[in-house]
């Protein structure tokens, strides 16, 4: 069974901010289930390092566009790597394999006879790299941005979209194509306004870009060169990946949904390609109730974040803070809550309490001396299965966290350390019991909260549990094994301090 899954790739004009983590985590959740549940998974990250706004960064800073992407591509790198994601493939749109396929895909599209020469006279906005009508400009602001947009007039090559708005539109309304629901019909809306679009630039103006095949006064468009990696990462047009295409999903921030949700399925149709199956669009983040903004000085850092609380609790927070797909608010104050109250006080607590009795007291491990049922953990483990299944992270994680509350709770009710003083077996099967609870919403909480689970997966004795390359079911999960080997996690979310 194969699954492929995609980020947006990045800009390398400055460096990665918590919305570029915040689209990476999701598919990096998305990734590890994936393979738990026995999948073939690829997943594909990168950088978008052509285009205007590239070439204008790396003049301000007196090196070449190649240079700066060089040097930047490599920040993502490491942050992909400080916050546990797991990518298969690493690509730049500088790649030469890329650039290759690239020509191709636009031959093909000229064949195809959906691309001409004309001219375009139009509001163009630099940041956004797009041309857009006079009825979306006001006071001279680009609509995506809210950044002046100037006049610009010049030949280009043409996308016709004509022949597939409709067949897009139908596809549209009866598949899962665009999630969350709810933005089906703000795409719906802009098919219908959407004229032939421009997707080439002069070489006066863009020099940093992909040539036309056949015309090097002209360069590709970048966004056309962009949507382009996800399959020229399978090797397009014969490469040995390509089977993995159509993308199961791709995850976008809302800002570029027409892109991927208008544009892209159109391209792939000229020349002979299946739409992706999902487009996954998430809102925002805003910090403190405004929007992210380097003139207001207020640009989360994922690097800084991960190293006050640790990149777990990044993972954590940003999906069971809000739900998937809506905008949500981001302060230390917040993270800091959860980490102290869910993290820290829930799960940390109960690990510590049941880990160090279980190493004092049964020190050679608790066996399994009881009759008992899986009945509300196989209700909790289906509905967790369900909710990942639909990408609702928001609700798999109010079901781990009931698994957590009701391993507080019989905690406190049983009593071990009472039990143990009259009846050892009644307090073995008490911790049995705690454990293989534990068990269970270790492996739920693995995609979320990798290096924390792998640990505790380590002192439970149930590192195979956590294993991406051996598939498990529900009975490796849910299955009662002979017995746990237990030792102390120790304080696993320490207080921080300031």
């Amino acid at each position: 069974m194969k699954f492929y899954i995609t980020t947006p790739i990045y800009y390398v004009n400055d460096k990665p901010h918590i919305g570029h983590a915040y689209t990476t985590i999701a598919a990096d959740i998305l990734a590890r289930f994936k393979r738990l549940m026995g999948y073939n998974v690829f997943f594909l990250t990168g950088t978008d390092e052509h285009g205007k706004k590239i070439e204008k960064a790396a003049e301000e800073l007196k090196i070449s566009p190649k240079e700066l992407a060089d040097k930047n591509h490599i920040i993502f790198k490491e942050l992909w790597e400080k916050l546990d994601i797991s990518y298969s493939k690493f690509i730049r749109t500088t790649d030469p394999e890329h650039q290759e396929a690239v020509k191709v895909f636009w031959t093909k599209m000229v064949s195809s006879g959906t691309v001409y020469k004309g001219k375009y006279v139009g509001w163009y906005c630099i940041h956004c790299e797009s041309f857009f009508p006079s009825s979306q400009v006001k006071d001279g602001k680009c609509p995506s941005c809210g950044r002046a947009v100037d006049i610009l007039e010049e030949e280009s090559y043409f996308f016709s979209v004509k022949k597939f708005k409709e067949k897009l539109s139908k596809y549209i309304e009866t598949s899962n194509f665009i999630r969350p629901e709810f933005r089906k019909a703000e795409v719906l809306n802009a098919l219908k306004e959407i004229d032939d679009i421009s997707i080439s630039r002069s070489r006066e103006r863009v020099s940093w870009g992909i040539p036309v095949p056949g015309d090097d006064k002209f360069v590709i468009y970048v966004w056309v060169d962009a949507l382009i990696n996800y399959v020229s990462a399978l090797g397009y047009p014969n490469g040995d990946k390509m089977s993995f295409w159509p993308a199961d999903v791709h995850f976008i921030g809302k800002d570029i949904l027409k892109f991927h949700a208008i544009y892209w399925p159109m391209f792939l149709e000229a020349v002979g390609l299946e739409p992706p199956k999902t487009i996954f669009s998430h809102g925002w983040w805003r910090v403190e109730g405004k929007k992210m903004s380097k003139s207001l000085k207020n640009v989360v850092d994922p690097f800084e974040i991960a190293k006050l609380f640790g990149s777990d609790t990044l993972r954590f927070f940003m999906f069971r803070e809000i739900p998937f797909g809506r905008d949500g608010d981001f302060s230390e104050e917040a993270i800091r809550k959860r980490y102290e109250s869910n993290l820290a006080k829930d799960f940390g607590n109960l690990l510590l309490r049941v880990s160090k009795f279980a190493e004092n007291n049964f020190p050679e491990g608790v066996r399994k001396n009881f009759p008992s049922s899986n009945t509300e953990l196989e209700t909790a483990f289906d509905l967790w299965m369900e909710k990942m299944e639909n990408i609702d992270y928001f609700s798999a994680l109010d079901v781990i966290w009931n698994l957590v509350n009701l391993a507080n709770k019989l905690m406190d009710q049983k009593s071990p350390w009472n039990l143990i003083k009259h009846d050892r077996e009644k307090a073995e099967q008490v911790i049995y019991e705690l454990a293989h609870i534990i068990k269970v919403i270790i492996f739920m909480l693995y995609p979320f909260c990798v290096s924390t689970c792998r640990k505790v997966s380590h002192n439970f004795g149930i590192q195979w549990l956590l294993d991406e390359s051996s598939p498990k079911d529900k009975k490796d999960v849910l299955g009662f094994q002979e017995k746990f080997k237990i030792s102390s996690t120790g304080v696993l979310f320490p207080k921080i301090e300031g």
